[in-house]
């Protein structure tokens, strides 16, 4: 499916909660997410779900929020469910929703989401962010797919290694396509949806071109204790003079694995 047509369906999605339809039979239902993730015990190398997805992505407007995926497979798994999970990188709390499974389109998830029940609007508090976990029979569950809150393809990211111990992770943004000032600062923040091991660490955001700022950061999960990299979420944040502009959640995908 292309771009356009998830952004048309999602459009209409929003404009439906902003005239105050809320979704007829499928109100948001509130997942669990520690329990979910406590029944799976750890992420399944089963399925690159991350490549599965040929389309999902995060709307906003108007303080509404629309996280949707497009999931077309050509085999299993299948799909118990799909979760959208908000990430407060500080505090290491996850709270997730369950996107529904539209009738007309069998392959496209969403829920609508109002500011209310995320706790803060499109513009607001970017030390949370988000990602996807979606499920099958057996508890089986993936591993984070992180999605961004600044412009789609204003971001560039990547999580490599040559042996899963030592970690490389990059991301770059966009200026002009994100329609930010230039950061100074990106924070990297990674939890281990697991065992809750955690890491952060601030790092200068470099100028690689007049529009562009590139965060690079090569870590040791073996002596940070954070386990196997498929087990953790990496967010990262960018900040200038201390506040934060946006962030985004970064991805493990089979390609980038030794």
């Amino acid at each position: 499916m292309k771009r356009s047509k998830l952004v048309g369906i999602a459009m209409v999605a929003l404009a439906a909660v902003s005239c105050g339809d809320d979704g007829g039979d499928h109100p948001p239902v509130l997942v669990d997410v520690p329990a979910l993730l406590a029944r799976a015990g750890r992420s399944s190398d089963d399925y690159n779900l991350a490549t599965g997805f040929s389309n999902y992505g995060l709307l906003c407007e108007d303080d509404l929020w629309l996280p949707e995926v497009y999931w077309t497979p050509l085999g299993p798994p299948r799909l118990d469910r799909i979760v959208f999970v908000a990430w407060d990188m500080p505090a290491g709390t996850l709270r997730g929703w369950e996107l529904v499974r539209d009738e007309a389109d069998r392959s496209y998830w969403s829920v609508s989401l109002s500011a209310a029940e995320v706790g803060f609007g499109c513009e607001e508090q970017y030390t949370t962010s988000f990602f996807f976990l979606a499920s099958w029979p057996d508890n089986k569950i993936s591993r984070a797919i992180g999605v961004g809150r600044a412009a789609p393809l204003s971001f560039r990211e990547d999580i490599s290694s040559d042996d899963t111990v030592v970690v490389n992770h990059f991301s770059s943004l966009d200026l002009d396509m994100a329609s930010l000032p230039a950061p100074d600062t990106a924070t990297y923040y990674l939890k281990n949806l697991f065992t809750g091991a955690t890491f952060s660490t601030d790092i200068p955001a470099e100028e690689t071109s007049p529009s562009r700022r590139t965060a690079r950061l090569e870590l040791d999960y073996g002596e940070l204790g954070l386990g196997a990299m498929t087990d953790v979420a990496t967010g990262v944040v960018y900040k200038r003079d201390g506040v934060e502009l946006t962030n985004h959640c970064l991805t493990v995908i089979d390609s980038t694995l030794p």
